[in-house]
């Protein structure tokens, strides 16, 4: 049976950026954050410290619109429903470079990994009020 996915408002300081981002990306989200008035897609990170797995623009939009509190999906690399791979040549990525690179206080590239969840994420739709408590 598959298992549902479960959302988390997980404090903004306690995720941890794991790759460069695009800044006109970023402020495209800002925009469409605000004009939806609500979150729409869940930051995805690891369970025990937060590095972001999928949603790198989405945490520096929140940081952008001095949010405290983002939701988040949180899993462990060792969940079934976790792939990780290079963004460019599709092998698989090895998960302890990511942990490796953040506790050296780094981060990736822009697009280095990619990580697909299976099954697909969910839509979700969190009042931004919310989100500044």
């Amino acid at each position: 049976m598959e298992q549902a996915y479960q959302i988390a408002l997980r404090p903004v300081c306690a995720v941890l950026q794991s790759e460069q981002v695009d800044p006109a990306n970023v402020q495209w989200l800002c925009d469409s954050i605000i004009r939806a008035g609500h979150w729409l897609e869940p930051i995805i990170v690891e369970r025990s410290q937060g590095i972001v797995m999928d949603g790198n623009h989405r945490l520096n939009a929140a940081l952008q619109l001095g949010l405290c509190r983002v939701p988040c999906i949180q899993l462990d690399y060792a969940d079934p429903r976790v792939c990780v791979r290079h963004w460019h040549t599709g092998h698989a990525f090895e998960v302890a470079r990511i942990f490796h690179t953040i506790a050296r206080g780094e981060i990736f590239p822009y697009k280095t990994t990619r990580h697909v969840f299976d099954p697909a994420l969910p839509v979700i739709a969190i009042p931004l009020d919310r989100l500044y408590e």
